[in-house]
Formats: structure tokens, C-alpha cells, sequence
């Protein structure tokens, strides 16, 4: 061959002659995209920028970016003078990808879609000033981050095309200038192994060490020397609440520590390719009870239409509202409607059209009763309707997926949505190898399974435990057509996606969206491979549930209960942080406290039942000589190693934080204190003191939180730090019914959007209302009690009561508004109380007049006028 280019020798892996010449170059194969666009007209430049894009692309994101690598890829690819360069598109558009002059603009690379409308690459670009631009959904596109320039096209028809300019040096930066503090989009670390594979948010880490000392010495100056002993009550509880609040910090915190985020690759698109026959069966379990029809019929459809093959998909409704009470054998009305809307779906009701058998039933209407279950303990008796196709309809290539309904009988202790699934599992004989769990509102994206699946999948041929790392290819290894290098790998049991809400509002008053955990904790926990079970949204492997014995019970969060053992047996999770799933979010503020006290309770009940198990464990190591507990052991070492000390702090950040909780209303307590009494909890000597120990202590907190939660909007901040205060109450009657279980005090049937009023909201409203009274008896007590003396003493209580009353009011006030407004239901969610702004505005200017006339005439008012006018004939003195 001939002597290469410039561009050549910079690229030499992505020359067409070696393309043509040598398909064994060692390419990471899997991270193939299935189809990459082209702005050339004809076929063959297609097909060449499409070759060139693949091979780009795949060789840069497959491997890690190293702190030890010196600035190069490990597999070398990466040339000594390319500087790893981020390029962002935050313009909105769903598949943007980029080209640059770098090689003459052939290559045509995707983009990640890091969040909506938000895309990252990183590439290796040689040093020197390069032209690029995006393509946005099959359109050329320039951003406005970036420099910009008009160039001809260089066709000879005075024809310009606008692009953006980079000037790439090797001190350019491949992110923010805290790029220590980030991490790059494209990094896929599961383990604490591989920490040292990626640039450590180093920022949050020294300051979450530094928590530790500064905290230490604000308790001990606090307790010593800090404290109002005046005021003991009021010095003790702030000291106590302090401590709580310490506490839930250092245990939540702690989870982004290793925070990652996934890449992702279609299953369809692996490189090498993974062959369709070879493609895991999946069940699709849809759980119900009272909910409306219409919500699970579309989630029906949006299951059905999930871009898959027909024949390994079969959709399942796990209807627990088909026999509506425990021992009965009666249809509901709304398990009938239930029927009649899958048999629409499905184009075929086997009731009306098959011929009834001598058991009174038709074919494909299956019994079992009693002596047929293999767990009765969450059934006295399993119905499954078939709905087809059946037979060879199946692997029609214009079938739909098999739909199906399991309802069951109810024993006395049913053990709510955890028995309507093992009900699924075990004695509807479903046997799918993997099994997608949705609840009835939430509707998947076609792309979920094709998204999801290869983060279960690893490597036959190598030691990658996911397809986003590919062993060496060779001649030798290549798969045949008939074979594929994939297969589930044993080590990760399920893979969680968040929840998204249509209809969640932007101000989200409720935190419904809970963001602080779908987009940071969740992706935290993801670094150890401890991604927790959320219930819907939810990949898992059978054979993992079979290991289990499904899900399991005694606690009403039962996925959190069920993620708990499969951590504990040494077992894997991930996270796939995408918007793949959509569903409805409570729109009233009762709704939203009785699904947070649900899971406070079962926060508490997991706690309990870790105590009993750990017992139980105890004595079943002594029995078997420990060789479970060692098995388990040594697949835990083996997967992530010495990750006991995660998995304990995240069971406590999952258990104690209803507990923790109680520091708000401590909070409350000592701010009632302060506007009652004027005496405020801490009482320092001097200002070297306050500022060492309290202003030390919570500017480092503070830098903490906000350097962890730094990749979320700022509203969704602001609403966990308001629901800790507001969802207080929920959190405490969780408690006590955790602790009482035979109590009702918040029974409901269902926690959906229906329920407009609890009397728990009550907490909200009058603690409020408590504050607000205590907020104008100091301003009173200031003038008539005090004399006008002190005056920071009553500034300083007003403010700690502004900022509870702050923390409370959203909440309370969405409350208050459902009471009082006229509006209609709908209108009136997510809608805070209106408050009339002008006369409002009036009573204060008046109130805050007379208390200044008021304040000139009590004694220290009148003390400080003299001294001003004093002050004021000097000053006339002096001039």
C-alpha cells in the first residue's frame, strides 16, 4: 500500500483499506450503533460514513479513561497528541450525533443522551483548530456553547455552510472546571474494584471527610460550651435534633460516593451481533387491584407494543381485584370489565368461542386448585385465561404477544402485591427468562426491553460482565451465524429504570418526582452495583426470583425487602437512568402522605424483619455448618468485593430515615421555644466561637449537599429539603403502624390520585398555623414584654420560625386549598392556596408602621432615639 494521509496516519483504524483489508482489527464490536446517519446522497457514502462512524465510535467509548493511562485510552488507540475532548449538544432533539474536520468530516458519531434534551461525547481530537457540527435528528445544526463560522462548501457553487470552530490544545478540559468533582457520562463502573478507573469526585469526597471533624467539634463546643443553659429545654432538644439531622446527612450522603452513569447500546445493535433467536423470553407481569381500566388498558397496549419479538414477549395481568375479598370465589364487576378489555386487546375471548370441555371450562380457561399450586401460601386456588395466539400464530411475524390473565383466590393472609406475584411466578407456571414488572399506570417505552437487556448480558468469551466492555476479537472467536458470544450474566439479578410521571407539575410541590433519588441516589448505589428494587419499572432474571423464592414477604415494601436478599446473597443490580417508563403520580397532598407513610412503615418493618432474619440465619449457619452463608460469601467477594460496609450503609439510609425524620419536628419545637421565650438554643462567647464551630460546621454540610446534588435542578433540591419537614407526619404514622400492626389509623383502599382528603394533613396545617401565631406573638412580646430590648433575640427567633413555617407552607397550603377552593378537583391539584397579594401587602405596611410607632415609645425605643438624635447634632457638629 501507498504511504497514508495526514488524516490517515492520525486514524489509521479508520482508513476504508484497512477497513476492507483486515475485519479482525480489534475493535470492540458490541458498541456498534444499529444504523448512524448520513448526509450523503448516495449509497455508497452511506454505507462508508456509516463504516467510519461504527469503527469511530467504538473505539474510544468502550474503554476506560484512566488517571494512570496518562491521557490515552488503554487499548491504545488514542494517539499520544489527541486530547480527550467533551462535546455537549444541550438543544434539545432525540438522536443527535457529530462530525468534524478531524477526518474530513466522514465520520458521523453519536451522541449520549445524558438527560432530555442534553447530549455528551468524548472524543480524541489531534491538537489544532477543527470545524464540526451536529446533526440533530437528520438535520445539520450549530450550538450556540460553542464558536461559529461561515465556510464555502468548496463545491464550486458559491455555496456556504455555517459550522462551529474549537481551538483544541492539550490544556483544554474534558468537562466543567471541576471536572474532578463530575464524572463523565460514558464511564460504566459497577464495582468499588474499578474506582481507580475514572476520575473520582474528589470534591464531594474531602468535603463529606470533612463533615466528620467539623461536626465533632461543633457537638462538643455545642454541648460544653456553645449551649443556652438559660434555657435548657430549648439548648437540649436543638442538640438532639442537630444530631438526628447529622446522622440522616452522613447515611443518605454516602450513597454518591461512586456515582456512575450508564451507557447504553440496543440489543440489536451488539457488536458482535446477537442473533434474535438467542434473545431471552420475557414475561411481562402488569400488577392490579382497584385501579381504573382505562389506566391498565393503556398500559396493555404500550407492553404489547414494545419493539420485540412477538413470540418470546408474553404479557401477563396479575389481576388481584378479579376476586375482590380473601376465600371468595365471585367475580367482581370490575374483574369482568377486566375480561372483556383483554379479550379487545387480544382480538379473542376464549370464553365465547371455544367449545366448553366436560370440566365446564374451555381450553384455554386453566383451574388449578389447591393440591395443583406449588405455593399455596399465596393462593387457595390460581385461575390463568389465555387470550393467544396460540401454536404457531406465535411466530407469525404479524402476531401480537400472548396476553394473559392470573387471578387467584385469596387465603386469609395474602400477602398483598408480594403474593399476587409469586402467585405469577410459581403457580401460573409463566416461565419467561426474564421478567419485566410494571404497575398499572406505568407505560414503557417500545425501546425498554432493547435498552434494558444488554446490561444483563456478558460475555461467553471474556471477562466483561457487560456488553459495554468486549473482550479482544479474533478469528478465532468470532460467532458463527447459528452461535452468539452473549448469555445472561449470572452475577447481575435485575436491572431498575426509573419512574417518570406525565403528570407531574413543574413546581412539583409534592416531590413526586423524587429526583434527589431517581437521578442521584439511584445512580450513587448503581457505583456498588446496589441498585434497590422499586417495585415497577423493573428487569429481573428468573432464575435470581426462583433462588429467592420469589418476592419476599413481611414488609408492605416488599421491593426494597426482596433487593435486601438478593444484595445479601452476593448478587449484582443496575441502573439504567433513562426515561423509559411512564406512569401517574398522586396530585394531592393526601395521596402523596399515605404512599410516603407506606413506605415508612416498610422502611421500618424491613428493619425489623433484617433483625429476625439475621437471627433466623444465625442459627441456619450453625445447622448447616455455614455452607450457604459461605457460598453466598464467596459469590459476594467475588462480584464486589468488601461491599459490606456499603450494603450496611445503604440498609440504614433505607430503614432509619423515618426515624431520623423526627429532628423536623424538634426543629418546630425549639423554633416555638424561641418565639415564645426569646431565647434562642446557643448562646456562643464570642463571634470566633459561633463562627468556628456553627458557621464552620454548616458551610461545609451545606457545600456537601449541594457539590452531591449538583446534576439536579434546583427546585428538585429545594423540594427535599421542604419534604423532609412536611412529610414528617407520614413518616411518624408509618412508624407506629409498622410498630402496631393491628392499627387502622390510616387504612385507605387505595393510595391512587382518588383520595383528595386525610386527616393527617391536619399535622401540616397546624403546625403551620403555630408558627404563624408564633411569629406575631414575638413582634407583640417584642413591644410590650420586652420592652423593644433584645431586639436580636426576637430577629433572630423570627427568622427560625420563618424558615420552619417556610418548609411546612407548600404542603400545608395545598392541603388548606383543597378545603377551601371552589375550583373543581381537577384544577385544584397541584395548586397552592391563592393568596390575595394587594391586601395583603396592605395589612403588612400598616402592621409594620404601627410597630414602629409602637416601638418608639416603649423604653429601649426610646433609648435609641436619643442616642439618634444625639448622633444626629453631633454629626451637625461636626459638619
Amino acid at each position: 500500500m501507498g504511504e497514508r494521509s495526514d488524516t490517515e496516519s492520525r486514524f489509521p483504524s479508520y482508513a476504508p483499506s484497512s477497513i476492507m483489508e483486515d475485519s479482525t482489527s480489534h475493535v470492540d464490536d458490541d458498541l456498534l450503533p444499529a444504523t448512524s446517519p448520513s448526509n450523503s446522497s448516495t449509497g455508497t457514502r452511506h454505507r462508508h460514513s456509516a463504516t467510519l462512524s461504527n469503527l469511530f465510535h467504538s473505539t474510544h467509548l468502550s474503554n476506560y479513561w484512566s488517571r494512570s493511562s496518562g491521557g490515552r485510552i488503554h487499548s491504545g488507540r488514542v494517539e499520544p497528541q489527541d486530547v480527550m475532548c467533551l462535546f455537549e449538544w444541550t438543544h434539545g432533539g432525540d438522536d443527535v450525533f457529530i462530525k468534524g474536520s478531524w477526518d474530513h468530516f466522514n465520520s458521523v458519531i453519536p451522541m449520549e443522551k445524558t438527560q432530555p434534551g442534553v447530549f455528551r461525547v468524548v472524543l480524541p481530537v489531534p491538537e489544532g483548530q477543527w470545524n464540526f457540527s451536529f446533526v440533530v435528528d437528520g438535520q445539520d445544526r450549530v450550538s450556540s456553547a460553542y464558536q461559529s463560522e461561515i465556510l464555502p462548501t468548496g463545491d464550486g457553487r458559491d455555496q456556504f455552510i455555517q459550522v462551529n470552530t474549537r481551538l483544541v490544545h492539550r490544556e483544554t478540559h474534558t468537562g466543567p472546571l471541576n471536572r474532578g468533582s463530575s464524572f463523565i457520562a460514558e464511564l460504566d463502573i459497577w464495582s468499588p474494584t474499578q474506582i481507580e478507573e475514572y476520575h473520582a469526585p474528589w470534591l464531594f469526597r474531602t468535603l463529606y471527610l470533612a463533615m466528620f471533624p467539623a461536626g465533632l467539634y461543633y457537638f462538643v463546643w455545642l454541648s460544653l460550651r456553645g449551649g443556652n443553659q438559660i434555657a435548657p429545654v430549648c439548648w437540649i432538644t436543638f442538640l438532639a435534633a442537630e444530631v438526628l439531622s447529622f446522622i440522616s446527612a452522613f447515611v443518605s450522603l454516602f450513597a454518591m460516593w461512586a456515582p456512575v452513569r450508564r451507557r447504553w447500546r440496543s440489543l440489536d445493535g451488539l457488536k458482535p451481533p446477537h442473533p434474535s433467536d438467542r434473545w431471552p423470553s420475557v414475561d411481562v407481569v402488569i400488577c392490579h387491584y382497584r385501579e381504573p381500566i382505562q389506566q391498565i388498558q393503556q398500559t396493555v397496549r404500550a407492553a404489547m407494543a414494545m419493539d420485540y419479538p412477538s413470540h418470546l414477549l408474553r404479557v401477563i395481568v396479575a389481576d388481584d381485584g378479579y376476586f375482590p375479598k380473601p376465600k371468595s370465589i365471585e367475580h367482581s364487576e370490575m374483574g369482568e370489565d377486566m375480561h372483556s378489555m383483554l379479550a379487545f386487546e387480544a382480538g379473542h375471548d376464549p370464553l365465547l368461542v371455544e367449545p366448553i370441555k366436560d370440566n365446564g371450562r374451555v381450553e384455554h380457561y386453566q383451574v388449578l386448585l389447591r393440591n395443583d399450586l406449588s405455593r399455596p401460601d399465596c393462593a387457595l386456588e390460581t385461575h390463568v385465561i389465555d387470550y393467544g395466539p396460540y401454536g404457531k400464530a406465535t411466530s407469525s411475524s404479524d402476531s401480537k404477544p400472548r396476553l394473559c390473565l392470573v387471578s387467584r383466590v385469596k387465603p386469609t393472609d395474602h400477602h398483598n402485591k408480594a403474593g399476587n406475584i409469586n402467585n405469577v411466578l410459581f403457580n401460573a407456571k409463566t416461565n419467561g427468562d426474564l421478567i419485566l414488572f410494571l404497575d398499572s399506570d406505568m407505560k414503557p417505552n417500545q425501546s425498554f426491553l432493547k435498552r434494558t437487556i444488554p446490561l444483563l448480558l456478558r460475555s461467553r468469551a471474556g471477562e466483561a460482565s457487560s456488553p459495554h466492555v468486549t473482550p479482544r476479537s479474533s478469528k478465532s472467536n468470532h460467532p458463527t451465524h447459528d452461535e452468539s458470544v452473549w448469555e445472561l450474566d449470572s452475577h447481575v439479578a435485575f436491572v431498575q429504570t426509573p419512574q417518570r410521571f406525565h403528570n407531574a407539575s413543574k413546581e412539583d410541590y409534592l416531590a413526586v418526582r423524587n429526583a434527589v433519588f431517581y437521578d442521584a441516589v439511584a445512580n450513587g448505589r448503581d457505583g456498588f452495583g446496589l441498585t434497590p428494587f422499586a417495585g415497577t419499572n423493573c428487569l429481573w432474571r428468573r432464575e435470581v426470583l426462583n433462588e429467592l423464592g420469589g418476592i419476599i414477604y413481611g414488609s408492605v415494601t416488599e421491593d426494597t425487602l426482596t433487593s435486601n436478599g438478593c444484595h445479601s446473597r452476593g448478587y449484582m443490580s443496575k441502573y439504567a437512568c433513562e426515561d423509559l417508563c411512564w406512569g401517574e403520580a398522586p396530585v394531592t397532598a393526601a395521596a402523596a402522605m399515605l404512599q410516603r407513610l407506606r413506605w415508612a412503615k416498610g422502611a421500618v418493618q424491613n428493619g425489623i424483619f433484617a433483625i429476625y432474619d439475621h437471627r433466623k440465619a444465625r442459627m441456619r449457619e450453625k445447622e448447616s455448618h455455614g455452607s450457604l452463608k459461605a457460598f453466598q460469601a464467596h459469590r459476594r467477594h467475588s462480584t464486589s468485593p468488601h461491599n459490606g460496609l456499603v450494603r450496611f450503609m445503604f440498609w440504614l439510609d433505607s430503614t432509619l430515615y423515618p426515624v431520623l425524620n423526627l429532628g423536623a419536628y424538634l426543629y418546630i419545637f425549639v423554633a416555638l421555644y424561641y418565639l415564645i421565650s426569646a431565647q434562642p438554643p446557643i448562646r456562643p462567647e464570642s463571634v470566633v466561637q459561633l463562627t468556628s464551630a456553627f458557621v464552620t460546621y454548616y458551610a461545609i454540610r451545606y457545600a456537601v449537599f449541594f457539590t452531591a446534588y449538583r446534576e439536579l435542578h434546583q427546585v428538585d433540591v429545594l423540594r427535599a429539603m421542604e419534604t423532609w419537614f412536611s412529610y414528617a407526619a407520614a413518616h411518624s404514622l408509618g412508624m407506629y403502624e409498622a410498630l402496631n400492626p393491628n392499627s387502622k389509623l390510616s387504612w385507605v383502599q387505595n393510595t391512587g390520585e382518588g383520595i383528595r382528603r386525610h386527616w393527617s394533613e391536619w399535622v401540616n396545617i397546624l403546625l403551620a398555623s403555630v408558627l404563624v401565631l408564633g411569629i406575631c406573638f414575638r413582634l407583640i412580646a417584642f413591644l410590650l414584654i420586652d420592652d423593644g430590648c433584645r431586639p436580636w433575640n426576637s430577629f433572630g427567633g423570627i427568622c427560625f420560625g420563618l424558615f420552619c413555617l417556610r418548609m411546612l407552607w407548600p404542603m400545608a397550603s395545598l392541603s388548606l386549598n383543597e378545603r377551601i377552593s371552589s375550583l373543581p378537583p381537577s384544577r385544584r391539584a397541584n395548586t397552592l392556596l391563592e393568596i390575595p397579594i394587594a391586601p395583603t401587602l396592605a395589612v403588612v405596611t400598616v402592621a409594620g408602621v404601627l410597630f414602629l410607632a409602637g416601638w418608639v415609645n416603649v423604653p429601649c425605643g426610646q433609648q435609641s432615639v436619643r442616642i439618634l438624635n444625639l448622633a444626629d447634632e453631633l454629626a451637625a457638629v461636626l459638619a
